[in-house]
């Protein structure tokens, strides 16, 4: 659940909180905290889990805006969000004006904004915690397609959008790769299945086990599959 509050202008930033203006201390906090409480998953799961927590809030908040309150924040790019312990939840949103127009320049408005945030995190990532641009690119990319969904099966029928079509403008605005559109599969009558092409490392954890859209499940699943065919033949 989202938990937002009006920021003050005059408030001084915690250095646990983290926004796109100066994201590094807040970064190293967390990342030391996923590193103190989860010591046996490694360095690859502690920055992967704090990108995917520094980003989650931001793009079901810029979702929200598109599909829901029909009107995006001009400021959403200077959110700051609230980090307790190993999560991220709660955010401070600057007054000021907000843009309302077609689906299509909400989509612009809010992803631009977006581009720009991940954009200093990103680097703030790299330069803190190593990994390429490219790995950062791909987990938001797969992050983004997630969202959709849940977003969109929350929606009323006639409210519902071609995800599709979607998440090509929201990627086109966040300058991520469109590679999860291969992981997509979608039935008129059933949930849309979505299966990553990047994974979390979830099951590095102490009792951690696949997500039911890892690819690492699904890579698994297909050679089990490709096995049997072989030994009824």
């Amino acid at each position: 659940m989202l938990d937002g509050q009006e920021s003050l202008s005059d408030k001084k930033q915690s250095t646990t909180n983290l926004s796109a203006k100066e994201p590094g201390q807040a970064l190293l906090v967390l990342h030391e905290t996923l590193q103190e409480a989860h010591p046996e998953t490694g360095a690859p799961y502690w920055r992967i889990r704090c990108w995917g927590l520094a980003c989650w809030q931001p793009i079901y908040l810029a979702m929200i805006c598109v599909y829901q309150l029909k009107a995006v924040p001009l400021r959403l790019q200077e959110i700051e969000q609230k980090q307790s312990g190993e999560m991220v939840a709660g955010y401070f949103l600057p007054d000021g004006m907000w843009q309302e127009g077609s689906h299509k320049t909400l989509i612009k408005t809010a992803s631009e904004q977006l581009n720009t945030m991940f954009q200093s995190f990103e680097t703030a990532h790299v330069d803190a915690f190593g990994g390429r641009p490219a790995l950062y690119q791909g987990l938001l990319a797969d992050q983004l397609m997630s969202a959709l969904i849940a977003i969109n099966n929350l929606l009323p029928d006639e409210q519902k959008y071609n995800l599709e079509t979607d998440f090509q403008l929201w990627a086109q605005g966040m300058n991520l790769p469109l590679k999860p559109l291969a992981g997509l599969s979608q039935q008129e009558t059933e949930t849309p299945v979505f299966v990553r092409h990047t994974c979390c490392l979830h099951f590095r954890r102490d009792g951690g086990e696949l997500c039911t859209n890892c690819p690492r499940l699904h890579t698994k699943s297909a050679k089990q599959k490709q096995q049997n065919t072989i030994n009824r033949q």
